[in-house]
């Protein structure tokens, strides 16, 4: 206790170093808490699932079409309840979206069929009522739901007397049997749920159009399991010849929602911040080092008094965990409100979880980092300074000693943080190249102009087969009836949206490039006449689509570029034909050729074809309308033509194709912007300490400089000794980061696009802007000794 009111004293007489060491700790601490609550929650917090390490995802796989992990059939779902062993149960999830009516505005609400058994899979208990019995996904029982906790506090205000009322689904009148945990919302950002009705006859073995869970056995560890899914496959391609080259993935819980790049850039974040806390450190142990020069008498006179060197060693660590302490606490408040604010503009599916909280764990972590951050910083400089030799002091009477005391020590420490701040800034570098790239790549369609939403159509009131195509040509004549409105179309799904968004394997029977019968994955979507002239991509060859392109008519498709490529090479598609893996039989006849469109990832550019809306209508409709006015002014009159039609309908997802398209990008965005606020850090604390070293070092060299003065040096002399002591420095440190950076460019690899992860475009210029950054630092203490006066230099000594 002495120590800390020793210490707390020691601060009161410098508030100016201080506050430096304490807001330098505050910066870097909590930029570290801050981070680790994201990696917290992406990749340490358990799942909120029941023993989460026994939930796994049965996932399909092809390696032929190089699909590593895919959705299941319902057909082959089927067989693995009965063949499985490894498992006490296994569930499936579907997709869907419903028109929530009644009382209020009506609202199309995202959510899942779920089979019964999904719930005891995931071990999870109802917020109230009950969950789906097994006897509630029998073809023909009746309509019941389950609310998703958000839907029901958000529409019902929690109203506990919902369990056992009706509601309307798709004008269907459907009764309410429970309300599920926020927990089922993980699985897909559903948020109603209904039971997953199977009717084998009606199912296709190849229709890839459920997700599987399942709960492993006691005992069973994931490689056994993964044996005996094996097994089970060679069985089922045996028995069903159209699957023997798919094959099944067991996927962990967590691998199931952190995809490897997200993985890696939290850990490259992580690292980033550490990086920007050992620089802290680095340049705090500097100050110190200066500040016990200046103690040494002080520590002389306490050890000629008897104290042992391990008593002063554990004062001096005693000050910087005070220090530390003091700026670990301001750290800790600075990121409770960093989390806030991250979460406030974090957009929506950037991160597996819907927000970012901080929980014990967090805590634990700050005093952990605290604590070794405020041993790390203090070991060397109380070190040194318990290193004082009392009886040089004595004969020199205090002066002059230790002007060179930890000189090389605060050099090799200052090299230090320059090198990891080169190693940040060239990260950031790379990602910034990477994330310019992304945003000047050719989409393949003009997203400015263009305003979207999403309908979905009760199938009961529009059969997909008639129903559905006649509400689109009504909608788009209404549509395009808007002042403003250039043109307007529908489509099963939109480039980066929220629709309806799947991969056929196509083969063709005809003249080909690839062998007879390869089947290749190609992405697709269902699109309205018009599509292409209203997205503005090009008909490079063929005709578009019309009105009688419908489900009497013969089947018709229109490819990219990309897709003709593949399967015919330089020659012409039109009139060639592809077919379906799942239905082989039916042909598709090329009508047309397209420019190639990025859909999902600005990263990449997939094939694609096109079927007719008419012919492959669906229930979720994306909508996409052209004007020549800001698209948000047409919102409400677009909500007008569409009660027209129908005042059940319910608008969802209205959103510009410019925040799609942005949004698209939103994690390497968030990628880039905190690295580069971490390097500026790094950056701005590693000049501070250039600065600091070499003002420090003209202070303590004042009756050198002044007798190299007096003995006929000039003032450009010294300023260039002062300045080439800054720039050995400067070049270790920036070197010692190149070899780092060069070193490690395997982990940036998979977080950058168009460009190598050693660019020596990127490694000129942060090694450049470094030096530069470095030398202005130099340059003001070179200056300040260039000035000195050499009678007052010899005074001052």
């Amino acid at each position: 206790m002495n120590d800390v009111h020793y210490a707390l004293r020691i601060m009161r007489k410098s508030p100016l170093f201080t506050c430096t060491v304490v807001l330098t700790v505050a910066l870097a601490i909590g930029a570290n808490i801050t981070m680790f609550s994201v990696v917290n929650a992406v990749l340490l917090r358990p799942l909120p699932f029941s023993q989460p390490e026994r939930v796994v995802q049965v996932a399909e796989k092809n390696d032929k079409l190089h699909l590593a992990s895919f959705g299941s059939s319902v057909l082959n779902f089927l067989s693995w309840q009965e063949q499985a062993h490894s498992f006490e149960e296994l569930g499936a999830l579907g997709f869907a979206n419903y028109t929530l009516t009644g009382p209020g505005d009506p609202e199309q609400v995202s959510g899942n069929l779920v089979s019964p058994a999904l719930t005891r899979v995931l071990g999870i208990k109802p917020v109230a009522g009950r969950f789906f019995s097994d006897a509630e996904e029998k073809p023909g029982a009746a309509p019941v739901a389950l609310l998703g906790e958000g839907l029901w506090k958000r529409r019902f205000a929690s109203d506990p007397g919902l369990v056992g009322r009706t509601i309307t689904l798709d004008g269907v009148v459907t009764t309410v049997v429970g309300i599920a945990p926020a927990s089922m919302n993980l699985l897909s950002n559903g948020e109603l749920y209904t039971p997953l009705t199977i009717d084998p006859g009606k199912e296709i073995r190849l229709n890839h159009v459920v997700i599987t869970f399942g709960r492993l056995r006691p005992g069973v560890s994931l490689k056994v399991a993964q044996a005996e899914m094996d097994a089970v496959s060679r069985r089922m391609g045996i028995q069903y010849p159209e699957i023997r080259d798919w094959g099944i993935r067991l996927i962990t819980m967590t691998d199931t929602f952190v995809n490897p790049q997200l993985h890696t850039g939290v850990l490259v974040l992580l690292s980033a911040v550490l990086f920007v806390l050992l620089i802290a450190c680095g340049n705090i142990a500097n100050i110190l080092l200066a500040r016990a020069v200046s103690r040494r008498t002080e520590i002389g006179i306490r050890r000629a008094m008897g104290a042992s060197r391990g008593r002063l060693v554990r004062q001096m660590l005693m000050e910087s965990l005070v220090l530390c302490s003091t700026g670990g606490a301001l750290g800790l408040l600075a990121a409770i409100v960093a989390v806030r604010v991250f979460n406030r503009l974090l957009p929506a599916g950037t991160l597996p979880v819907p927000v970012v909280e901080m929980d014990a764990r967090i805590a634990l972590f700050a005093a952990a980092i605290t604590l070794i951050t405020g041993v790390l910083f203090g070991i060397a400089p109380a070190w040194q300074g318990s290193h004082t030799d009392v009886n040089n002091l004595i004969k020199q009477g205090g002066r002059g000693v230790g002007a060179s005391t930890g000189g090389r020590l605060r050099k090799a420490l200052a090299g230090f943080e320059l090198g990891l701040a080169t190693l940040l800034l060239i990260g950031a570098g790379l990602l910034i190249r990477s994330l310019a790239n992304l945003e000047r790549v050719q989409l393949g369609f003009v997203s400015h102009g263009l305003i979207t939403f999403q309908l979905s159509l009760p199938v009961a009131k529009y059969p997909v087969i008639g129903g559905g195509p006649k509400l689109d040509r009504r909608l788009l004549d209404a549509l395009q009836s808007i002042p403003g409105v250039r043109g307007a179309a529908v489509s099963s799904g939109i480039p980066f949206g929220a629709g309806g968004y799947s991969t056929h394997p196509m083969f063709t029977t005809g003249p080909s490039i690839l062998s007879p019968s390869t089947l290749v994955p190609i992405h697709w979507r269902s699109v309205s006449p018009g599509y292409f002239q209203v997205m503005n991509i090009p008909l490079l060859r063929g005709r578009d689509f019309t009105d009688a392109d419908d489900d009497k008519a013969p089947h018709v498709l229109i490819v990219s570029q990309s897709t003709a490529k593949i399967f015919w090479g330089d020659a012409d598609p039109i009139g060639r034909t592809l077919r379906r893996s799942a239905d082989p039989n039916t042909p598709f006849t090329v009508i047309g050729v397209v420019g190639n469109v990025r859909d999902t990832a600005l990263s990449q550019e997939a094939p694609q074809f096109y079927y007719p809306v008419a012919a492959r209508s669906s229930a979720l409709t994306d909508v996409v309308v052209r004007t020549d006015q800001p698209p948000a002014s047409l919102v409400p009159s677009i909500r007008e033509k569409v009660a027209e039609l129908d005042r059940d309908l319910a608008l969802a997802n209205v959103r510009t194709m410019d925040e799609w398209v942005s949004n698209s990008a939103a994690q390497p965005r968030l990628n880039t912007v905190l690295l580069s606020v971490f390097a500026f850090i790094a950056l701005l604390i590693a000049s501070i300490g250039i600065y600091g070293i070499l003002a420090y070092s003209v202070s303590q060299r004042t009756g050198e400089i002044g007798l190299r003065m007096a003995l006929g040096a000039s003032p450009d002399d010294i300023l260039r000794l002062v300045v080439r002591e800054g720039l050995l420095v400067i070049c270790g440190g920036v070197a010692a980061g190149l070899l780092g950076a060069a070193a490690l460019g395997k982990v940036m690899s998979g977080l950058i696009y168009e460009v190598t992860a050693r660019d020596p475009v990127t490694f000129a210029i942060a090694a450049g802007f470094l030096s530069a950054v470095g030398l202005a630092a130099s340059v003001i203490p070179a200056f300040r000794a260039a000035r000195i006066l050499p009678m007052v230099a010899l005074r001052h000594e």
